[in-house]
Protein backbone atom coordinates (compact mmCIF):
# COMPACT_ATOMS: atom_id res chain seq x y z
CA UNK A 1 0.00 0.00 0.00
CA UNK A 2 0.67 3.57 -0.80
CA UNK A 3 2.53 6.13 1.99
CA UNK A 4 -0.66 7.18 4.37
CA UNK A 5 -0.17 10.26 6.47
CA UNK A 6 -0.78 9.55 10.32
CA UNK A 7 -2.41 9.87 12.14
CA UNK A 8 -4.23 6.59 10.59
CA UNK A 9 -7.06 5.10 12.14
CA UNK A 10 -8.11 1.44 10.97
CA UNK A 11 -11.22 0.48 10.12
CA UNK A 12 -13.24 -3.18 9.13
CA UNK A 13 -14.82 -3.66 5.88
CA UNK A 14 -18.02 -4.54 4.83
CA UNK A 15 -18.71 -6.62 2.04
CA UNK A 16 -21.23 -5.44 -0.46
CA UNK A 17 -23.40 -8.70 0.31
CA UNK A 18 -23.41 -7.96 4.04
CA UNK A 19 -24.26 -3.94 3.16
CA UNK A 20 -27.22 -5.39 0.79
CA UNK A 21 -28.32 -7.72 3.80
CA UNK A 22 -28.53 -5.29 6.16
CA UNK A 23 -29.37 -1.98 4.39
CA UNK A 24 -31.64 -0.26 6.53
CA UNK A 25 -29.06 -0.30 9.63
CA UNK A 26 -26.27 1.31 7.70
CA UNK A 27 -25.92 4.99 7.42
CA UNK A 28 -24.27 5.46 3.88
CA UNK A 29 -21.33 8.21 3.67
CA UNK A 30 -20.39 8.15 0.37
CA UNK A 31 -17.15 10.36 -0.06
CA UNK A 32 -16.86 10.58 -3.74
CA UNK A 33 -16.98 14.03 -5.56
CA UNK A 34 -19.93 15.86 -6.41
CA UNK A 35 -19.53 15.29 -10.10
CA UNK A 36 -19.38 11.13 -9.16
CA UNK A 37 -22.13 11.42 -6.97
CA UNK A 38 -24.06 13.30 -9.42
CA UNK A 39 -23.98 10.80 -11.97
CA UNK A 40 -25.53 7.92 -9.84
CA UNK A 41 -25.60 7.18 -6.20
CA UNK A 42 -27.32 4.73 -3.64
CA UNK A 43 -30.57 5.47 -2.31
CA UNK A 44 -30.14 7.38 0.79
CA UNK A 45 -26.81 8.07 0.92
CA UNK A 46 -24.94 11.40 1.70
CA UNK A 47 -22.38 13.11 -0.49
CA UNK A 48 -19.62 14.12 1.77
CA UNK A 49 -16.40 14.09 -0.16
CA UNK A 50 -12.83 13.78 0.80
CA UNK A 51 -12.20 16.23 -2.60
CA UNK A 52 -14.01 18.56 -4.24
CA UNK A 53 -14.62 18.54 -7.42
CA UNK A 54 -11.62 20.97 -8.46
CA UNK A 55 -9.50 19.44 -5.92
CA UNK A 56 -10.40 16.12 -7.38
CA UNK A 57 -9.38 17.05 -10.98
CA UNK A 58 -6.13 19.06 -9.30
CA UNK A 59 -4.73 15.29 -7.69
CA UNK A 60 -5.89 13.33 -11.34
CA UNK A 61 -3.91 15.80 -12.99
CA UNK A 62 -1.20 14.79 -10.86
CA UNK A 63 -1.71 11.23 -11.04
CA UNK A 64 -1.16 11.34 -14.92
CA UNK A 65 1.81 13.49 -14.72
CA UNK A 66 3.71 12.14 -11.89
CA UNK A 67 2.28 8.70 -10.59
CA UNK A 68 0.35 7.96 -7.51
CA UNK A 69 2.14 8.50 -4.46
CA UNK A 70 2.65 12.27 -6.18
CA UNK A 71 -1.50 12.30 -6.64
CA UNK A 72 -1.81 10.97 -2.59
CA UNK A 73 0.50 14.20 -1.50
CA UNK A 74 -1.05 16.79 -3.07
CA UNK A 75 -4.39 14.53 -1.88
CA UNK A 76 -3.32 15.26 1.36
CA UNK A 77 -1.67 18.53 1.16
CA UNK A 78 -4.89 19.87 0.20
CA UNK A 79 -7.31 18.59 2.49
CA UNK A 80 -5.13 17.36 5.80
CA UNK A 81 -6.15 20.41 7.46
CA UNK A 82 -9.51 20.44 7.20
CA UNK A 83 -9.86 16.76 7.83
CA UNK A 84 -11.97 17.34 11.29
CA UNK A 85 -14.21 20.24 9.84
CA UNK A 86 -15.21 18.04 7.55
CA UNK A 87 -15.77 14.94 9.67
CA UNK A 88 -17.54 17.09 11.73
CA UNK A 89 -19.54 18.32 9.09
CA UNK A 90 -20.23 14.79 7.63
CA UNK A 91 -21.39 13.60 11.10
CA UNK A 92 -23.35 16.13 12.13
CA UNK A 93 -25.18 15.63 8.99
CA UNK A 94 -25.64 12.18 9.13
CA UNK A 95 -26.62 11.89 12.26
CA UNK A 96 -29.12 14.60 12.58
CA UNK A 97 -32.43 12.70 14.13
CA UNK A 98 -31.09 9.60 14.15
CA UNK A 99 -31.89 7.59 17.18
CA UNK A 100 -31.03 3.61 18.30
CA UNK A 101 -27.83 1.80 16.40
CA UNK A 102 -25.48 4.40 14.43
CA UNK A 103 -23.80 2.48 12.19
CA UNK A 104 -21.68 4.75 9.53
CA UNK A 105 -20.48 3.13 6.52
CA UNK A 106 -17.99 5.00 4.49
CA UNK A 107 -17.72 4.04 0.40
CA UNK A 108 -15.71 6.11 -2.37
CA UNK A 109 -15.77 4.34 -5.84
CA UNK A 110 -14.01 1.67 -5.70
CA UNK A 111 -13.13 0.84 -1.35
CA UNK A 112 -9.79 2.10 -2.11
CA UNK A 113 -7.52 5.13 -0.44
CA UNK A 114 -10.33 7.57 -0.23
CA UNK A 115 -12.84 5.38 1.95
CA UNK A 116 -9.57 4.64 4.23
CA UNK A 117 -8.93 8.39 4.85
CA UNK A 118 -12.18 9.17 5.34
CA UNK A 119 -12.90 6.45 7.33
CA UNK A 120 -10.03 6.99 9.31
CA UNK A 121 -11.18 10.76 9.75
CA UNK A 122 -14.47 10.32 11.49
CA UNK A 123 -12.75 7.38 13.24
CA UNK A 124 -10.82 10.42 14.82
CA UNK A 125 -13.30 12.67 15.14
CA UNK A 126 -15.36 10.43 17.58
CA UNK A 127 -12.42 8.68 19.39
CA UNK A 128 -11.54 12.64 20.14
CA UNK A 129 -15.41 13.33 20.86
CA UNK A 130 -17.11 10.64 22.62
CA UNK A 131 -19.15 13.02 24.74
CA UNK A 132 -20.74 14.97 21.83
CA UNK A 133 -21.41 11.80 19.28
CA UNK A 134 -21.82 9.13 21.75
CA UNK A 135 -21.90 5.14 20.60
CA UNK A 136 -20.76 5.45 16.89
CA UNK A 137 -19.49 2.47 14.67
CA UNK A 138 -17.56 3.33 11.34
CA UNK A 139 -16.93 0.58 8.72
CA UNK A 140 -15.53 0.74 5.14
CA UNK A 141 -17.29 -0.75 2.07
CA UNK A 142 -15.35 -3.09 0.26
CA UNK A 143 -15.14 -2.62 -3.52
CA UNK A 144 -17.09 0.54 -3.24
CA UNK A 145 -20.41 1.94 -4.97
CA UNK A 146 -18.85 0.21 -8.28
CA UNK A 147 -19.28 -3.09 -6.16
CA UNK A 148 -22.80 -2.62 -5.04
CA UNK A 149 -23.54 -1.12 -8.10
CA UNK A 150 -22.44 -4.56 -10.08
CA UNK A 151 -24.84 -6.54 -7.85
CA UNK A 152 -28.03 -4.70 -8.30
CA UNK A 153 -26.95 -4.81 -12.18
CA UNK A 154 -26.71 -8.55 -11.79
CA UNK A 155 -30.31 -8.42 -10.04
CA UNK A 156 -32.14 -6.50 -12.45
CA UNK A 157 -30.63 -8.85 -15.13
CA UNK A 158 -31.52 -12.05 -13.49
CA UNK A 159 -34.49 -14.41 -14.39
CA UNK A 160 -37.90 -13.68 -12.61
CA UNK A 161 -41.29 -14.35 -12.85
CA UNK A 162 -43.50 -10.99 -13.63
CA UNK A 163 -46.58 -9.88 -15.03
CA UNK A 164 -46.92 -6.68 -16.68
CA UNK A 165 -50.07 -4.59 -17.14
CA UNK A 166 -51.09 -2.63 -20.47
CA UNK A 167 -53.95 -0.95 -22.16
CA UNK A 168 -54.34 2.43 -23.57
CA UNK A 169 -53.24 5.72 -21.99
CA UNK A 170 -55.37 6.59 -19.11
CA UNK A 171 -56.44 3.78 -18.86
CA UNK A 172 -55.49 3.71 -14.51
CA UNK A 173 -52.71 1.38 -14.97
CA UNK A 174 -50.79 3.57 -12.39
CA UNK A 175 -53.58 3.70 -10.21
CA UNK A 176 -54.34 -0.19 -10.33
CA UNK A 177 -50.07 -0.21 -9.07
CA UNK A 178 -51.05 2.07 -6.25
CA UNK A 179 -54.12 -0.02 -5.33
CA UNK A 180 -52.31 -3.34 -5.49
CA UNK A 181 -49.52 -1.59 -3.22
CA UNK A 182 -52.25 -0.66 -0.61
CA UNK A 183 -54.27 -3.98 -1.03
CA UNK A 184 -54.77 -6.26 2.23
CA UNK A 185 -52.72 -9.59 1.51
CA UNK A 186 -51.01 -8.70 -1.33
CA UNK A 187 -47.07 -8.15 -1.32
CA UNK A 188 -46.56 -4.90 -1.91
CA UNK A 189 -42.59 -5.68 -2.93
CA UNK A 190 -44.25 -7.17 -5.68
CA UNK A 191 -45.14 -3.76 -7.45
CA UNK A 192 -42.35 -2.34 -9.17
CA UNK A 193 -43.59 1.43 -10.35
CA UNK A 194 -41.11 2.18 -13.10
CA UNK A 195 -42.59 5.97 -13.87
CA UNK A 196 -42.14 6.81 -9.79
CA UNK A 197 -38.56 5.71 -10.14
CA UNK A 198 -38.08 7.20 -13.12
CA UNK A 199 -39.98 10.21 -11.77
CA UNK A 200 -41.83 10.58 -15.49
CA UNK A 201 -45.57 9.33 -16.48
CA UNK A 202 -43.97 7.56 -19.54
CA UNK A 203 -44.98 9.22 -22.26
CA UNK A 204 -44.22 12.34 -24.45
CA UNK A 205 -46.87 14.18 -21.88
CA UNK A 206 -45.57 12.99 -19.39
CA UNK A 207 -43.26 14.99 -17.46
CA UNK A 208 -44.31 15.45 -13.35
CA UNK A 209 -44.64 18.88 -12.51
CA UNK A 210 -43.81 20.34 -9.40
CA UNK A 211 -46.01 22.56 -6.95
CA UNK A 212 -44.42 25.59 -8.06
CA UNK A 213 -45.35 24.42 -11.89
CA UNK A 214 -41.98 23.11 -13.13
CA UNK A 215 -41.15 20.04 -14.35
CA UNK A 216 -39.40 18.02 -12.01
CA UNK A 217 -35.79 16.72 -13.00
CA UNK A 218 -35.41 12.87 -13.72
CA UNK A 219 -32.90 10.97 -12.19
CA UNK A 220 -29.70 10.13 -13.11
CA UNK A 221 -29.81 6.40 -14.96
CA UNK A 222 -27.50 5.06 -11.99
CA UNK A 223 -29.77 6.07 -9.73
CA UNK A 224 -32.78 5.13 -12.12
CA UNK A 225 -31.31 1.60 -12.03
CA UNK A 226 -29.67 1.62 -8.57
CA UNK A 227 -33.71 1.84 -7.37
CA UNK A 228 -34.67 -0.98 -9.15
CA UNK A 229 -31.90 -3.12 -8.12
CA UNK A 230 -33.06 -2.49 -4.77
CA UNK A 231 -36.61 -3.00 -5.19
CA UNK A 232 -35.86 -6.59 -6.98
CA UNK A 233 -33.69 -7.62 -4.66
CA UNK A 234 -36.53 -7.46 -1.95
CA UNK A 235 -37.88 -11.16 -2.32
CA UNK A 236 -41.19 -10.67 -3.07
CA UNK A 237 -43.40 -13.40 -2.99
CA UNK A 238 -44.75 -13.86 -5.82
CA UNK A 239 -44.37 -12.72 -9.75
CA UNK A 240 -43.52 -8.39 -9.92
CA UNK A 241 -46.35 -6.43 -11.11
CA UNK A 242 -44.95 -3.84 -14.03
CA UNK A 243 -46.28 -1.26 -15.97
CA UNK A 244 -46.13 -2.17 -19.98
CA UNK A 245 -43.53 0.85 -21.04
CA UNK A 246 -41.47 1.65 -23.92
CA UNK A 247 -37.77 1.24 -24.05
CA UNK A 248 -37.79 4.94 -22.77
CA UNK A 249 -38.92 6.68 -20.19
CA UNK A 250 -38.80 10.33 -20.46
CA UNK A 251 -35.07 10.17 -20.66
CA UNK A 252 -34.39 7.06 -18.83
CA UNK A 253 -33.77 3.66 -20.93
CA UNK A 254 -35.04 0.63 -19.32
CA UNK A 255 -32.35 -1.85 -19.27
CA UNK A 256 -32.14 -3.97 -21.54
CA UNK A 257 -32.33 -7.37 -19.91
CA UNK A 258 -35.46 -6.04 -17.64
CA UNK A 259 -37.34 -5.03 -20.78
CA UNK A 260 -36.70 -8.43 -22.57
CA UNK A 261 -38.19 -9.92 -19.59
CA UNK A 262 -40.99 -7.23 -19.77
CA UNK A 263 -41.34 -8.48 -23.14
CA UNK A 264 -42.06 -12.41 -22.67
CA UNK A 265 -44.30 -11.77 -19.32
CA UNK A 266 -47.81 -12.39 -19.63
CA UNK A 267 -50.15 -9.54 -20.35
CA UNK A 268 -52.75 -8.22 -18.04
CA UNK A 269 -55.02 -5.77 -20.72
CA UNK A 270 -56.82 -2.80 -18.46
CA UNK A 271 -59.71 -1.56 -20.59
CA UNK A 272 -61.25 1.52 -19.83
CA UNK A 273 -63.73 3.74 -21.82
CA UNK A 274 -62.74 6.84 -23.32
CA UNK A 275 -64.70 8.77 -21.17
CA UNK A 276 -63.31 7.61 -18.01
CA UNK A 277 -59.33 7.60 -19.67
CA UNK A 278 -60.29 11.56 -20.19
CA UNK A 279 -61.74 11.90 -16.57
CA UNK A 280 -58.21 10.41 -15.50
CA UNK A 281 -55.84 12.80 -17.37
CA UNK A 282 -57.46 15.41 -15.81
CA UNK A 283 -56.87 14.51 -12.37
CA UNK A 284 -53.52 13.50 -13.04
CA UNK A 285 -52.07 16.48 -15.29
CA UNK A 286 -54.51 19.60 -13.87
CA UNK A 287 -56.48 18.57 -11.04
CA UNK A 288 -54.16 16.84 -8.87
CA UNK A 289 -51.21 19.76 -9.58
CA UNK A 290 -54.01 22.79 -9.24
CA UNK A 291 -55.00 21.02 -5.68
CA UNK A 292 -50.90 20.83 -4.40
CA UNK A 293 -50.99 24.33 -4.84
CA UNK A 294 -49.56 24.83 -8.40
CA UNK A 295 -50.64 28.20 -9.96
CA UNK A 296 -52.64 28.23 -13.26
CA UNK A 297 -50.41 29.92 -15.29
CA UNK A 298 -47.30 27.96 -14.61
CA UNK A 299 -49.39 24.49 -14.99
CA UNK A 300 -50.58 25.70 -18.47
CA UNK A 301 -47.54 26.93 -19.43
CA UNK A 302 -46.10 23.12 -18.77
CA UNK A 303 -49.15 21.19 -20.65
CA UNK A 304 -48.74 23.82 -23.68
CA UNK A 305 -44.99 23.08 -23.72
CA UNK A 306 -46.07 19.49 -23.61
CA UNK A 307 -48.68 19.49 -26.45
CA UNK A 308 -46.47 21.22 -28.82
CA UNK A 309 -43.68 18.83 -28.12
CA UNK A 310 -45.78 16.37 -29.86
CA UNK A 311 -46.42 19.06 -32.76
CA UNK A 312 -44.47 16.16 -35.19
CA UNK A 313 -46.42 13.16 -34.53
CA UNK A 314 -49.71 14.71 -33.70
CA UNK A 315 -49.74 17.06 -36.83
CA UNK A 316 -49.43 20.74 -37.12
CA UNK A 317 -53.53 21.11 -37.29
CA UNK A 318 -54.67 18.50 -34.45
CA UNK A 319 -51.50 20.54 -33.00
CA UNK A 320 -53.02 23.85 -33.10
CA UNK A 321 -56.85 22.65 -32.05
CA UNK A 322 -55.14 21.26 -29.02
CA UNK A 323 -53.40 24.33 -28.18
CA UNK A 324 -56.64 26.34 -29.06
CA UNK A 325 -58.92 23.98 -26.74
CA UNK A 326 -56.15 24.43 -23.82
CA UNK A 327 -56.26 27.92 -23.96
CA UNK A 328 -60.05 28.16 -23.55
CA UNK A 329 -59.82 25.47 -20.98
CA UNK A 330 -58.00 28.20 -18.80
CA UNK A 331 -60.60 30.48 -18.43
CA UNK A 332 -61.86 27.25 -15.96
CA UNK A 333 -59.33 25.58 -14.65
CA UNK A 334 -60.72 22.87 -12.34
CA UNK A 335 -63.93 21.87 -14.03
CA UNK A 336 -63.34 18.81 -16.46
CA UNK A 337 -65.77 19.89 -19.24
CA UNK A 338 -63.95 22.86 -19.99
CA UNK A 339 -60.31 20.66 -20.82
CA UNK A 340 -62.13 17.54 -22.44
CA UNK A 341 -61.85 18.82 -25.68
CA UNK A 342 -57.99 19.17 -25.85
CA UNK A 343 -57.80 15.60 -23.65
CA UNK A 344 -59.70 13.93 -26.22
CA UNK A 345 -58.02 15.46 -29.23
CA UNK A 346 -54.69 14.01 -27.63
CA UNK A 347 -56.38 10.18 -26.63
CA UNK A 348 -57.93 9.95 -29.97
CA UNK A 349 -55.79 11.81 -32.40
CA UNK A 350 -52.24 10.86 -30.77
CA UNK A 351 -52.01 8.18 -27.86
CA UNK A 352 -54.76 5.52 -29.32
CA UNK A 353 -53.49 6.00 -32.75
CA UNK A 354 -49.77 5.19 -31.13
CA UNK A 355 -51.23 2.52 -29.17
CA UNK A 356 -52.78 0.67 -32.21
CA UNK A 357 -49.83 0.85 -34.18
CA UNK A 358 -47.00 0.23 -31.71
CA UNK A 359 -48.18 -3.54 -31.57
CA UNK A 360 -48.16 -3.39 -27.96
CA UNK A 361 -49.41 -6.57 -27.72
CA UNK A 362 -48.66 -8.32 -30.87
CA UNK A 363 -47.06 -11.92 -30.60
CA UNK A 364 -47.37 -11.38 -26.38
CA UNK A 365 -49.16 -13.64 -24.00
CA UNK A 366 -52.36 -11.92 -23.11
CA UNK A 367 -53.95 -14.05 -20.09
CA UNK A 368 -56.80 -11.73 -19.15
CA UNK A 369 -58.69 -8.64 -20.09
CA UNK A 370 -60.72 -6.18 -18.03
CA UNK A 371 -61.85 -3.52 -15.80
CA UNK A 372 -59.88 -1.97 -13.15
CA UNK A 373 -62.00 -3.84 -10.98
CA UNK A 374 -61.67 -7.30 -12.31
CA UNK A 375 -57.80 -6.89 -13.54
CA UNK A 376 -57.45 -6.07 -9.94
CA UNK A 377 -59.09 -8.68 -8.52
CA UNK A 378 -56.92 -11.15 -10.93
CA UNK A 379 -53.89 -9.95 -9.69
CA UNK A 380 -54.53 -10.24 -6.22
CA UNK A 381 -54.79 -14.40 -6.70
CA UNK A 382 -52.31 -14.48 -9.89
CA UNK A 383 -48.92 -16.37 -8.68
CA UNK A 384 -50.28 -16.55 -5.36
CA UNK A 385 -49.27 -19.74 -2.75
Amino acid sequence: MSRLPEPFFETPAITPEQFLAELPRWILLDVRSPAEFGEGHLPGAWNCPVLEDLERHQVGLKYKQEGQQAAIDLGVELVWSAREGRANEWLRRALSGVTGERRILVSCWRGGLRSLLAASWVAEVLKNNPDRYGQVSVSRLAGGYKAVRGKLLEAISAPRDMVVLSGMTGSGKTALLHDLIALSGFDSRRVIDLERLARHRGSSFGHAVSEAGERIEQPSQQFFENQLGLQVLQGASGPLVVEDESTLIGKISIPLEFRRQMRAAPVVVVETPIDLRARAIFREYVSQPLEQGCEVESLWQVLAENISALERRLGGQDTREALLALASGKACPREFAAQDPWIRTLLEKYYDRAYAQSGRLAERNVIFRGDLVACRNFLKDYGGE
